[in-house]
């Protein structure tokens, strides 16, 4: 519990934090949509990271709410997929749905989207970290 609550918590937080300022520098500035992609391969790996540590911890003998704990680690995971949906927008995507009336987006409108994704994410993310930090403390 130590390692997770010392490193493992913290540098999920850091990379929430890394994460919600790099989608809203995409926003702001469609030209990082680049860097965003590789904050969120980072990201992929701390949440990783994160959820094997947790199930470390709870499988070696910490007695503290284990349906409650692997819910939110599932949320957590299940989230991760709305980082970078702005691709379903893209052109090549459209192309490949029958529905005529699906939008096509334009690459500063898919980087946008990102950002907007990766701010609502990392902040989801973050919430859903200190509840599982707060549930292994008790």
């Amino acid at each position: 519990m130590e390692l997770y609550g010392g490193v493992i918590y913290p540098a999920v937080l850091v990379a929430c934090a890394i994460l919600a300022l790099a989608g809203l520098a995409t926003i702001v500035q469609v030209r990082l949509h680049r860097v965003l992609e590789w904050v969120v391969t980072g990201f992929w790996i701390v949440t990783a990271v994160q959820v094997i540590s947790v199930l470390v911890v709870l499988f070696s003998g910490n007695d503290a709410g284990l349906v409650l704990t692997i819910g939110y680690l599932i949320a957590a995971l299940v989230l991760l997929p709305l980082l970078g949906i702005g691709r379903l927008g893209a052109p090549d995507a459209a192309a490949l749905d029958p529905d005529p009336n699906r939008p096509v987006l334009q690459p500063d409108q898919i980087a946008r989207v990102d950002g907007g994704a990766a701010v609502i994410v990392a902040v989801a993310v973050a919430v859903l970290a200190w509840r599982v930090i707060i549930i292994l403390a008790t």
